[in-house]
């Protein structure tokens, strides 16, 4: 189900309707992943399967972690068997057609097919979380993997679609009773929902047109449409994504139940670090602590530094969709990030105009953080490098 139709308003307040007026406290959480199942099932029934299989086998790898103690071996050689299982999952069913077209690409033949494979609902999203949650473990910060709680943090409606990626230990810890928000806070969730369907559908949905010069860029469009495309396709983007994160935010409210923010005025940011302290929050800093940190995170060299920068990123726009478009974008914001870096800790401190606070020098970074994000939508927007470079060519060579 799509969040901005009347299908979803349907099934959201029936849904929300029944669980406090007629299912008791106890039974809410069944409820939920009864009403998660439905929800997911709606889009491709068989692929339901696909989910809870996948759920119980992290469940069943994460509980034998947990029991096994202080036996450090054993809990990561499971964390091991854990993470490439999920993963091999995620880039069968994502990235397996994205492979074979690479590869027959590169030979300038058809080595490999290209199987027909119908990607699952959601799926860079569930195992994301799968991840977290076999690496929490093994790190013990998670102590106790109840069955039914993990339940309800996989079979969410709200999050289940696009996000934001929970962590289990906030979720969990919410759900043993669940708590009838007071009128005030329905009120605000309400809003919160209303907000989101109009920047979906009044805003985003709006700028499709406008934004089709760098979607398909061709002959037809000319250096101001390519200009006026990015700048469309940034504001498209901003609030297609804050209005679905509304709206499941709002929506997770209603069922007493709080999720993490997943934008705080990204395009304000000063600097492109900044902007993604701001953007898909809950993204970044899964890609912080699961990718970056393991890595190394900011205790290795600055060289290595640099180059775990560029990693992180790249996995994070393949993770967006299994094309090199996306990969690009990545180290186009890897790139962005290690310069930042660079910049911050070498120039900066020997410049103190630089640091200074000043309203001229916070106003350009604002304008240079958000020309360099619109910028990268560009390869983002696109369906090939050929594209992105069209488009490049078409605002840069009037």
């Amino acid at each position: 189900m799509i969040f901005n139709t009347w299908l979803f308003a349907v099934f959201a307040v029936i849904t929300v309707g029944v669980y406090w007026s007629v299912v008791p406290s106890r039974f809410r959480p069944y409820y939920l992943v009864v009403a998660g199942t439905i929800f997911y099932a709606w889009a491709v029934p068989a692929y339901t399967v696909l989910i809870a299989a996948l759920a119980l086998a992290t469940f069943a790898i994460g509980t034998a972690m947990l029991r096994a103690g202080d036996h450090p071996g054993r809990r990561r050689a499971l964390l091991i068997l854990g993470v490439v299982l999920i993963c091999a999952v995620l880039g069968f069913f994502k990235y397996t057609r994205f492979f074979s077209a690479t590869v027959n690409e590169v030979a300038a033949r058809n080595i490999l097919p290209i199987p027909q494979i119908v990607v699952p609902l959601a799926i860079s999203f569930f195992t994301f979380e799968f991840v977290h949650v076999l690496v929490d473990i093994y790190l013990g910060k998670i102590q106790r993997l109840d069955a039914l709680d993990f339940a309800v943090f996989t079979m969410f409606f709200p999050t289940l679609v696009a996000g934001p990626i929970k962590r289990f230990q906030s979720f969990a810890a919410q759900l043993r009773p669940i708590v009838a928000p007071p009128p005030e806070e329905i009120a605000l969730h309400l809003y919160r929902i209303t907000i989101g369907v109009a920047k979906k559908t009044i805003v985003a949905d709006s700028m499709s047109l406008l934004a089709q010069p760098i979607v398909t860029p061709g002959a037809p469009y000319g250096h101001l449409d390519y200009w006026v495309g990015t700048l469309a396709y940034t504001a498209k983007i901003y609030f297609d994504f804050t209005g679905y994160s509304d709206i499941a935010i709002g929506t997770a409210g209603l069922l007493g139940l709080s999720i993490p923010e997943n934008f705080e005025r990204p395009y304000w940011a000063e600097n492109i670090s900044a902007f993604w302290s701001r953007w898909h929050i809950s993204l970044s800093t899964w890609i912080r602590d699961y990718v970056f940190i393991p890595l190394g995170g900011s205790r290795r060299q600055p060289v290595v530094v640099l180059v775990n920068l560029l990693v992180a990123m790249a996995i994070s726009g393949l993770w967006h969709g299994a094309a090199w478009t996306f990969v690009v974008w990545g180290l186009w914001h890897g790139t962005g990030l290690a310069v930042h870096r660079v910049w911050s800790q070498s120039v900066v401190p020997r410049m103190p105009a630089l640091h200074s606070g000043r309203l001229a020098v916070r106003a350009a970074s604002v304008v240079t953080t958000f020309a360099f994000v619109a910028f990268g939508w560009v390869l983002f927007a696109t369906s090939s490098l050929a594209s992105a470079g069209s488009v490049y060519a078409g605002m840069l060579v009037p």
